[in-house]
């Protein structure tokens, strides 16, 4: 079977000295393709110097909602103008993060918006991080949508999200979560969504799934994802590995 992680971190601390070992097992493990993702400036900068390096990487670039202090939107159009854009997939992770503080709670709801916009701007879909702040999101992307298609990274299901990605036929991306046994009820949500909306990822080097929690992730762990995907979907492992593949390549139009 063949994979492809639609959001993972390799420009991260954790891979320096062990990158073309980490990487490499992942091309053995039947991983094709990877969209690297950045959360603020430099990170975006360094997604695109992997993209350029490894043909087989791509690069999204973007403000997280936990780092709006540092960037904004301006900034990641300096990015995209600035670099070689050829790779770029995607704005994200972009979105709302109430887990930490919500004192900021407007000028995230700003920094989202903007980004949306720019995301328009430049024709390409966007790639939605949202965390203790589903309303918000939902309403920030009802009143104001992105016009070249939505991700719903790490996607924690809600009544009012899946209703909207059933509607607009936005897509989401599992990850490691969904092995949790804490997260056994996200299972009635995940056979409401169609499989041709939905695509797996890892978010290396965070979110290991069971059995590897704890430890550093890699691109490698899809195939324990997506076998946890199709026994909720009650569905063949190969046919759903292929569905999401065919998913990731037409969202990303890689």
């Amino acid at each position: 079977m063949k994979y492809i992680d639609t959001h993972a971190h390799y420009n991260d601390e954790h891979y320096d000295k062990i990158l073309e070992d980490v990487l490499s097992k992942c091309k053995d493990a039947g991983v094709e393709k990877i969209i690297n993702v950045g959360y603020n400036k430099q990170s975006s900068i360094d997604s695109i110097d992997l993209s350029n390096n490894y043909d087989y990487i791509y690069a999204v670039i973007g403000v997280h909602p936990q780092d709006i202090d540092k960037n904004n939107a301006s900034d990641i159009y300096e990015v995209y103008k600035k670099h070689n854009n050829n790779k770029i997939v995607a704005i994200g992770e972009i979105g709302l993060d109430y887990s930490y503080t919500k004192e900021n709670r407007e000028e995230q709801i700003k920094n989202f918006i903007e980004q949306i916009e720019l995301a328009n701007t430049l024709k390409l879909p966007v790639v939605i991080h949202s965390r203790d702040a589903a309303l918000d999101t939902y309403n920030v992307i009802k009143e104001n949508k992105p016009e070249y298609g939505l991700l719903f990274h790490c996607f924690c299901p809600t009544d009012d999200l899946v209703k909207l990605v059933l509607e607009r036929g936005y897509s989401v991306a599992f990850g490691g979560n969904i092995t949790f046994k804490r997260n056994e009820s996200f299972g009635k949500y995940i056979q409401m969504i169609p499989v041709e909306k939905i695509v797996i990822e890892t978010d290396s080097p965070y979110l290991s799934p069971v059995p590897y929690r704890g430890k550093l992730n890699t691109s490698a762990n899809l195939g324990i994802i997506c076998d946890k995907l199709a026994e909720y979907k009650n569905l063949d492992t190969e046919y759903v590995a292929d569905i999401v593949y065919n998913n990731s390549e037409k969202f990303f139009s890689i």
